[in-house]
């Protein structure tokens, strides 16, 4: 499937229709695999000069963190590769922000590839939106509110429960999908090495990260910043009912938060639906 600007800059009249726009999913191998390193290495490579396009004759962006990592994979309904993260679990490599950053003060046990406490963290990273899906006036680098309310549609792997229309459609799918892998998996923190304005969204978006240590130049100036899963779905449910319900939306009974819910709350059974 190429990624080229020429062959997914243009999505096609339909895409403005009432229906959901993106299907997210867990991908392990095969093609699947093979686009989500496509779409990294035209934004990390390509776009954004992160990596040396020499590097990677194959046009395929991977390393040795893949092995042990949850891929995410955004498809525009028409078939586009939209965008991608990863989940890197913990193990002998350890996180790929201890090769750049350094933690310190409370998260200084960060710097140590084998703590005990990272079995239950995951890094964030690669998390890249295809430049088809970043060309409307006011986009940012990690794509832009919905295009319309979706209309409910049958189908597990489509959401029918839109994103709040002022939050990034893409990067809020990718999320949703990252934090119930996490919930089923045992994950408890996070670890996302960012630039100040992936930060900034994040937090009007309710995720709250710490930050885990000083800045420093990692594809550009980035700081680690640390979020548990607790502190992440009470920052959310504080700033807006509708992002937590959408998050929230198909998690297994069990693993619901234990957040109080307010009584005239519309959305409270959202998140226990199938």
């Amino acid at each position: 499937m190429s990624l080229s600007a020429s062959g997914s800059a243009s999505l096609g009249g339909s895409s403005d229709g009432n229906e959901p726009y993106f299907r997210f999913a867990c991908v392990s191998e095969g093609s699947d695999l093979a686009t989500v390193f496509g779409i990294r290495y035209q934004v990390y490579c390509v776009e954004r000069g992160f990596l040396p396009e020499d590097d990677y004759p194959a046009q395929l962006e991977s390393d040795d963190f893949d092995a042990h990592a949850l891929h995410i994979l955004a498809t525009h309904r028409a078939g586009h590769p939209a965008g991608t993260a990863r989940l890197v679990m913990s193990s002998p490599l350890g996180f790929p922000a201890m090769e750049h950053c350094v933690f310190s003060e409370e998260f200084a046990f960060l710097n140590d590839p084998e703590h005990p406490s990272l079995a239950s963290f995951g890094e964030v990273s690669r998390l890249a939106v295809s430049k088809a899906f970043r060309r409307r006036e006011g986009d940012t680098p990690y794509g832009g509110p919905p295009r319309e309310d979706p209309a409910p549609r049958e189908g597990a792997d489509i959401l029918a429960f839109a994103p709040p229309r002022n939050t990034p459609e893409i990067l809020m799918g990718i999320c949703r999908v990252l934090y119930h892998q996490s919930k089923r998996r045992g994950i408890t923190h996070w670890v996302f090495a960012m630039e100040r304005s992936l930060y900034v969204l994040l937090k009007r978006m309710g995720f709250n990260y710490t930050p885990a240590g000083p800045e420093t130049d990692y594809y550009g100036p980035v700081r680690p910043y640390v979020v548990s899963i607790d502190a992440l779905e009470k920052g959310v449910y504080r700033a807006s009912p509708a992002t937590y319900a959408y998050m929230v939306k198909g998690l297994e009974p069990a693993l619901m938060p234990a957040i109080p819910q307010s009584p005239d709350a519309s959305w409270q059974s959202v998140g226990s639906a199938a």
